[in-house]
């Protein structure tokens, strides 16, 4: 296991790096590694026995440049296909939970060629009628001196041990607040204005990644709602959808050994 820093065009991306054998993508969400935390979760560990995990963090996430150019998911994708560029990674399995599913997504539509397989657990980034996505910058205001809408958009048990640990009410210390706003700051940049958390093009675009694809959601997820999975299963063609029972947004942290499992063995087909 290890950290370092990697030269993209001038900028440093923060680099974390696990295991040995077969390359993985992993692109990181807001309760994550790299987003609520500076350090890989059970989920991570587990799954990196299995492969050879490379997670970079998006850009002015924890030691990650700042790039002002980015405005949009698209500006995000090339600059992950920079990312990719430049760790030598032509074809690669790709895995993103949360704003780094919708990012993985994008990527596999936008050049299928360099994706060999798909994973994304809790991707927002489709449109779907009557299921909106939750409102991440409104859950982070304080309202009554406390965070726990967000809390609850992101966790099954909003005031559990878990989420009470990453999000909670009082910062613990002057690092876990400078990751919250890294966080924050970072997905404002093509989340915080319309069409807020999705692409409109996107869900007609899924069809153009023919690989294989994982999806798998929190059945509680009340930041982005399972009919959501359901678009996105319908979109991708050759794809396997797993709904983990009593889990929300951040499935990957509340079941970790199980949604490792169903990974690796997804990734050792």
């Amino acid at each position: 296991m290890s950290f370092r820093n990697l030269d993209v065009q001038g900028r440093n991306v923060h680099i974390f790096e696990s295991g040995s054998g077969k390359p993985v993508l992993y692109l990181h969400g807001v309760a994550d590694l790299h987003g609520a935390v500076d350090k890989p979760f059970e989920f991570h560990d587990s799954l990196a026995k299995k492969c050879n995990l490379i997670a970079p963090a998006h850009p002015g996430c924890v030691q990650s440049d700042e790039d002002e150019t980015i405005e949009s998911i698209d500006d995000l994708a090339f600059h992950t296909l920079e990312v990719m560029d430049a760790l030598g990674l032509d074809k690669v399995d790709i895995l993103g939970t949360c704003v780094g599913g919708w990012l993985a997504a994008e990527i596999a539509v936008r050049n299928p060629e360099r994706v060999n397989s798909l994973g994304i657990i809790g991707a927002p980034g489709l449109f779907v009628t009557g299921s909106p996505i939750g409102d991440l910058f409104m859950a982070v205001q304080p309202l009554n001196g406390g965070i726990a809408d967000l809390r609850s958009m992101l966790f099954s048990d909003g005031e559990g041990a878990l989420s009470q640990s990453l999000f909670g009410d009082e910062i613990k210390d002057k690092e876990q607040g400078m990751l919250r706003y890294k966080i924050f700051r970072c997905i404002a940049r093509f989340g915080f204005k319309p069409p807020y958390f999705y692409h409109p093009k996107l869900r007609n675009r899924l069809h153009r990644f023919k690989g294989r694809s994982l999806i798998v959601w929190g059945s509680e997820d009340k930041f982005v709602p399972t009919s959501h999975a359901t678009a996105y299963s319908e979109g991708f063609e050759n794809n396997t959808l797993a709904l983990i029972e009593g889990s929300g947004h951040a499935v990957h942290l509340e079941k970790p050994k199980l949604v490792a499992e169903k990974f690796s063995d997804f990734l050792t087909v």
